[in-house]
């Protein structure tokens, strides 16, 4: 009698794992969906072909609830897109496009003339959006959080983590 006992708790706690799996799996499914290039904003994709010309897009991927686009591009990029078309973070993912650095087109003039000043034949191997402001990591070694009119509001050394403002 015992043995029947232990093999049924045995498998209530199998079923609740198969239970807990199964949603977790759901869930993920949920939340970010797999498309094509062609169902990007075209803002996005005028984005991607003018700067990145020749790319060829690896991944695409949809976030639920206004999370916006995910993109990977064969060169080694990765974006992030919000729903607008309107790119929220880029980042170079390889040693090789980090050595080739994103383009400065990416960015405002104003913001490209403060690094150029500032950090000649640096590269830009990160760029997100935050709050009206951009942080930019460049050679990842330094990082700036720049205005939008190309204001250095914040620098810090990354190989240290000192603020060298």
């Amino acid at each position: 009698m015992e043995i029947k006992y232990e093999n049924y708790n045995v498998m209530k706690y199998f079923r609740l794992f198969i239970i807990c799996v199964s949603a977790l799996i759901f869930s993920v499914c949920l939340y970010c969906q797999s498309i094509t290039e062609n169902s990007l904003p075209l803002r996005a994709q005028n984005f991607l072909n003018i700067n990145f010309p020749g790319n060829n897009i690896e991944t695409v991927a949809l976030y639920q609830n206004g999370g916006g686009y995910e993109v990977d591009i064969d060169f080694g990029y990765n974006f992030i897109f919000y729903n607008t078309g309107l790119w929220k973070k880029i980042t170079a993912t390889n040693d090789k496009a980090k050595a080739k650095g994103i383009p400065r087109s990416c960015i405002h003039k104003s913001m490209v003339n403060v690094i150029d000043n500032s950090y000649p034949h640096s590269k830009i191997t990160s760029i997100e959006r935050k709050n009206k402001n951009y942080i930019i990591i460049l050679n990842d070694k330094y990082q700036l959080e720049i205005s939008g009119y190309g204001i250095i509001i914040n620098e810090t050394v990354l190989d240290d983590e000192t603020d060298t403002q």
